[in-house]
């Protein structure tokens, strides 16, 4: 969900790991950091029950050390939200009494989601590529998330280096539990950032869609914007 900028060269020929790290962002050249702010509608959907649909808010400021951002749910439920570069630790503080709320948990979503973690995690192996949608071709990897106990599968535009989707396996299990798809690849300002996320699992689905024309994203000015808003 980041805003990112795009690869001149294409990377479907690039060593695995210079690839990852590609991926990481930890390769990309920006001389200036980057900031988003993206309101947008979430709408969520489970077997049995009405649909949900309420508003969505997040925003990030990207150096090329350490990410900031917040996720703000509802307009009363947030999260403050870090992660170092290098290591792609991340950490997800509530505001508040959220995590007594926890929507975000029931609708699927983890706010570690839109700094795209999972990309951190150990690179196991790379897999054969694909092509996703019949039109995007990807480079596919198996990661390793010990934490959670989980193997992710992700697939990466071989092009521009970005992630566009992901399955979550519990170890042990051939059958994935959770799955993540990024679209709407926009640009603006001359960065781009993912308008749409999709995420699905046992009897649920959840959409995220950003609004472009609220959309603030640009090169990090001399006076540094506030990103943060508070709970109502």
């Amino acid at each position: 969900m980041l805003p990112v900028l795009l690869l001149a060269a294409d990377g479907k020929d690039l060593p695995m790991e210079e690839f990852v790290a590609q991926a990481r962002g930890s390769a990309r050249r920006q001389d200036k950091a980057t900031y988003a702010k993206l309101r947008g509608v979430l709408q969520h959907r489970r077997r049995g029950k009405d649909a949900e649909t309420m508003p969505i808010y997040f925003s990030t400021i990207i150096h090329s050390d350490r990410t900031i951002g917040q996720l703000v749910l509802n307009g009363n439920e947030g999260y403050i939200l870090s992660q170092a570069q290098r290591s792609g630790l991340t950490t997800v503080q509530p505001m508040g009494d959220s995590a007594k709320k926890d929507k975000l948990g029931y609708v699927g979503v983890r706010a570690s989601d839109l700094m795209m973690s999972f990309l951190f995690c150990k690179v196991e192996k790379e897999l054969e590529s694909e092509s996703l949608r019949g039109i995007v071709q990807c480079r596919v990897f198996q990661f390793d998330d010990p934490d959670n106990k989980e193997k992710i599968k992700v697939w990466i535009s071989s092009e521009h280096a970005f992630p566009l989707k992901a399955e979550f396996y519990r170890y042990g299990e051939n059958k994935r539990f959770r799955e993540l798809e990024a679209g709407a690849l926009t640009k603006k300002n001359e960065l781009y950032y993912v308008r749409h996320l999709r995420l699905e699992g046992p009897g649920w689905i959840t959409k995220i869609d950003f609004d472009n024309d609220k959309a603030e994203i640009g090169v990090l000015p001399d006076k540094v914007p506030n990103i943060f808003i508070p709970l109502k």
